[in-house]
């Protein structure tokens, strides 16, 4: 953290800023191993037999009494009954003491698994029967309500917010895709959407109907009909994407996986996930690799683009799509085509 940059700063003064971009990158090269302290601790546990001859008589399994999972400088230690709490708070500061680090005890705090704790915008905790469930925190839950509404206050035209709405709900509901979403379907945020869309609506007809002189009945505000009505709630119904979800089906990427140590195909499989619906069953044709370029499709790559063959957005017929990279995408000649003519008009204007 201290080095310089090519010789032209022998040294660094001062640290990244909070939320920087370097700030990740940084802690995963100061952090790496943190997660694996508390490894080597093993704690006896009692299971029953639940069928056959043995049914109802206990047994015992000596297994693993705490793991670590980290997130660049965010980290959970889940223990086992019997696991040594003590032990892990020394191994912890003697491995931050050593890199010149401390705990933040203001953010640090241990907890029953049934009291829960939140971590990376989830909600963990084991309920009353035993089950454990994974939620949206409530503090990630009024986030996006607040960053909505913000969108819909200080956006520009109503399609461009709607457009802006539709990009921050879905990117909400994909990454709390594996979390028990039965609590957190937005019913109340849709509302409020559709009240002030159609709010919106009833006063662009007041004016358009007092420039064309067509009311029948001055001053009164025209009820917005059925029709109407039925407009408003298909267009809130795009600005709020449904996402399948299914509870704890998230799986941790491996020890020993790294994007830059040539398994491709674990990468491969693990981006596949990232995309459902139309995108997700191009990928399976095409087993995960793009036909513009012929390589695969990797997270680095950024986002997977759906392209249609014959230039139609209103063709879903799915062997008229396919799935490219973005930049393969802008190669196409339909979009390259777009392109050139956009430019020729721009001319011709100017």
């Amino acid at each position: 953290m201290k080095a310089g940059v090519r010789g032209e700063y022998p040294s660094s003064i001062k640290g990244t800023p909070q939320g920087g971009v370097i700030s990740p990158l940084l802690a995963n090269i100061a952090l790496d191993g943190f997660e694996n302290l508390g490894y080597n601790q093993k704690v006896r546990t009692e299971y029953t037999h639940k069928g056959g001859k043995k049914s109802g008589k206990k047994y015992y399994k000596w297994s693993e009494g705490i793991r670590g999972i980290r997130y660049a400088d965010d980290a959970v230690f889940i223990c086992k009954p019997g696991a040594d709490t003590k032990r892990l708070r020394k191994d912890i500061d003697k491995f931050l003491k050593s890199r010149g680090l401390r705990i933040n005890e203001t953010k640090t705090k241990v907890s029953k698994a049934t009291d829960g704790f939140d971590f990376l915008g989830w909600r963990f905790r084991v309920n009353s029967r035993g089950v454990f469930k994974s939620t949206p925190s409530w503090e990630n839950y009024a986030d996006i309500k607040a960053k909505v509404k913000a969108t819909w206050k200080n956006g520009t035209t109503t399609d461009a917010r709607l457009k802006r709405i539709e990009s921050q709900v879905r990117g909400w509901r994909q990454y709390h895709k594996n979390c028990d979403m039965s609590k957190h379907s937005l019913w109340s945020l849709n509302h409020w959407v559709w009240r002030k869309l159609r709010a919106e609506k009833r006063r662009m007809a007041i004016k358009e109907a007092e420039k064309a002189r067509q009311m029948a009945t001055r001053g009164k505000k025209p009820i917005q009909g059925a029709a109407k009505r039925q407009l408003t709630s298909e267009q809130v119904r795009k600005a709020f994407p449904k996402v399948s979800w299914k509870v704890n089906n998230h799986v941790m990427v491996r020890d020993d996986a790294s994007p830059y140590n040539g398994n491709t195909s674990y990468w491969v499989g693990r981006n596949s996930k990232l995309y459902s619906g139309t995108t997700a069953e191009a990928l399976r044709r095409q087993k995960n690799v793009c036909p513009h370029c012929n390589r695969f499709f990797m997270e680095l790559d950024g986002a997977v683009e759906l392209h249609h063959i014959d230039g139609n957005h209103n063709n879903w017929f799915r062997l008229n799509l396919v799935a490219l990279h973005r930049e393969c995408h802008q190669a196409q000649t339909v979009h390259q085509k777009r392109i050139v003519d956009g430019l020729v008009k721009r001319a011709v204007k100017a």
